[in-house]
């Protein structure tokens, strides 16, 4: 059943766009495009009128965290939903929060520890957006156990490209609320999502870190863990060889039961939980970047992997120890700017999702084609997943592997980069796995059916065709993947 409703006086309101350059988060893709920041559901719908009478193409954009093109909309129009950053309800009894799209993870859970509640599903980032983490149904490292973030979204209203505020949720328009969790922004903006949080009983997690000599040992840990374990995350050395190839460091982290960590309690403070904006007090950690430009620029991020993981044997015989939820989960917030070390060509992140059966000889495979290219990642994230109801999934029963790649300003190096993004991708998609658009920037319009699928595919065009014929949510990936 569909209800709808249209926001008053939305025609009357001027809309004024301004001539911006948007990138990616990675800074390797983008262009320019015509910008606009909506305050209010009303701007929403003035801009959807705007664009709609030009008949130009739109794209949904949030906190600007996808690596690649997902938001990017190169001579088109951006609406940038930060402006409507509103927590409009939190319920301390149920953790349930109402959240226009523009919140951030950080705005979430500022306002839900207070409670003894947090995010039940976090990326490594907390500045992603309530609508971005939906559009793109994030995921953590927790994804074996809770999901992805879409499985804690109750509800939602969705403006279609008419201006009209559809509800849906599991019971209504569900077709339309599982195709638009994981959908990318192409049938619909969220103006307002229903958030479920989780309880959590101390401000704090017991932590592990386990050496991983190899590839197959990540593997073994993940397996072994998986049922016990409330979060897994390896960091795996993609520099090293041999016998040592897909080395890393695995981290454990266990909530704490009730009464287990009183001391804990005190952590319930937001200002407790914050990632630290300096080094033992002293070193403002927004210095840091340029160090790791130099050891991107004169090679040396072999070597820095290198004593990461021998300092991961003193970490795992101090194991366990305990830290709380934003120092666990927030590893990209510790240096500010860290991606200005790819300048000047910006990077990308290959993830690719691999079934359990074939994950260890797949990622095996990719490192061994990156290592042959001179296209080593500079940082690989190893986590385990399960599979979940949205019609646009990359999940899947088995493992991800998130690889981040430098890219070249020299054309030739750029294209050579590519083209062994897009053998690593058949690799992948010729043992059934997939891709996760927050981060992809190499896939071809060839790559979608195989990626979800014939039957899928179609019910995603046919809701398109249905909620926007005109097709006027557009980014520079929607082009890209035919879709």
């Amino acid at each position: 059943m569909t209800t709808s409703t249209s926001p008053p006086t939305a025609d009357a309101l001027p809309v004024p766009w301004r001539d911006e350059s948007v990138m990616g988060f990675g800074m390797s893709v983008g262009g320019p495009a015509k910008v606009f920041r909506p305050q209010s559901v009303e701007e929403v719908a003035a801009a959807f009128g705007d664009v709609r009478r030009q008949g130009a193409s739109l794209a949904l954009r949030g906190a600007g965290c996808s690596y690649g093109d997902a938001s990017t909309n190169r001579n088109g129009h951006v609406l940038d939903l930060t402006g409507m950053n509103s927590i409009l309800s939190f319920d301390p009894a149920t953790g349930v929060a109402e959240c226009e799209p523009g919140v951030t993870v950080r705005d979430l859970w500022k306002r839900s520890i207070a409670h003894g509640y947090w995010p039940r599903v976090v990326s490594g980032t907390m500045q992603v957006s309530m609508g971005g983490a939906a559009a793109m149904n994030i995921h953590g490292k927790n994804n074996y156990r809770l999901g992805a973030f879409g499985e804690g979204v109750r509800s939602f209203e969705l403006m279609t490209p008419k201006g009209e505020l559809v509800r849906c949720s599991r019971e209504q328009n569900a077709d339309l609320f599982h195709a638009a969790i994981g959908g990318f922004g192409m049938l619909g903006c969220f103006t307002k999502l229903e958030i479920e949080t989780k309880r959590v009983h101390s401000g704090r997690l017991r932590v592990w870190g386990i050496v991983a000599k190899d590839l197959d040992h990540n593997f073994e840990i993940l397996e072994d863990l998986h049922g016990e374990a409330d979060y897994l995350v390896s960091w795996v050395d993609l520099h090293a060889t041999g016998a040592s190839l897909g080395r890393g460091l695995m981290h454990r982290a266990d909530q704490m039961k009730p009464g287990e960590d009183p001391d804990g309690l005190r952590f319930y403070d937001p200002a407790l939980q914050d990632v630290p904006s300096t080094i033992l007090g002293l070193v403002p950690k927004g210095w840091l970047w340029p160090g790791m430009w130099c050891a991107v620029k004169f090679g040396q991020v072999g070597l820095v992997n290198w004593l990461k993981f021998q300092a991961g044997f003193r970490e795992e015989r101090q194991s366990p120890y305990l830290q709380t939820h934003g120092a666990f989960h927030f590893l990209l917030d510790y240096v500010p700017r860290w991606q200005w070390m790819t300048k000047p060509g910006g990077l990308i992140q290959f993830q690719p999702f691999v079934p359990k059966a074939e994950g260890p000889q797949v990622l095996r495979r990719l490192i061994e084609i990156c290592q042959r290219d001179g296209h080593v990642p500079y940082l690989g994230v190893l986590k385990k997943h399960k599979p979940d109801p949205f019609l646009m999934t990359h999940a899947l029963d088995g493992y991800s592997m998130a690889m981040d790649i430098c890219v070249s300003k020299n054309t030739s190096k750029r294209d050579s980069l590519w083209r062994t993004c897009r053998e690593m991708a058949d690799v992948v998609l010729d043992a059934g796995g997939r891709f996760y658009y927050a981060k992809d920037a190499v896939l071809m319009e060839s790559s979608f059916s195989r990626l979800h699928g014939g039957d899928a595919v179609a019910q995603f065009r046919a809701l398109k065709q249905r909620w926007d014929p005109e097709g006027m949510f557009q980014t520079d990936l929607s082009r890209r993947m035919g879709v």
